[in-house]
């Protein structure tokens, strides 16, 4: 194997370990804005200063950018602002 493709495969394997790693801590959750007031539990919601820096949080109908970014994490919310599931891109 060449030096790139080990470069691509061990990528693509921290990738899906991340993916992995925060589908386990946000899928289920409510996303609550930093500062915002709720009637949820600490331990079933998240929020915008838990995500890392480069990140989207995606409604059902939300309009964005095709741009590739392996480090975003996006985290996809339904109409109640629940998580559904998390990718990288």
């Amino acid at each position: 194997m060449n030096p790139l493709q080990k470069l691509q495969e061990d990528s693509l394997k921290n990738k899906d370990e991340n993916t992995v790693a925060w589908s386990k801590k946000l899928v289920g959750k409510t996303f609550v804005d930093d500062g915002a007031e709720h009637n949820l539990s600490e331990d079933q919601v998240f929020r915008r200063k838990d995500l890392p820096k480069m990140h989207r949080v995606l409604g059902p109908d939300s309009m964005m950018t095709m741009d590739y970014r392996p480090e975003r994490l996006n985290v996809r919310v339904d109409d109640s602002n629940k998580a559904k599931s998390v990718d990288f891109s």
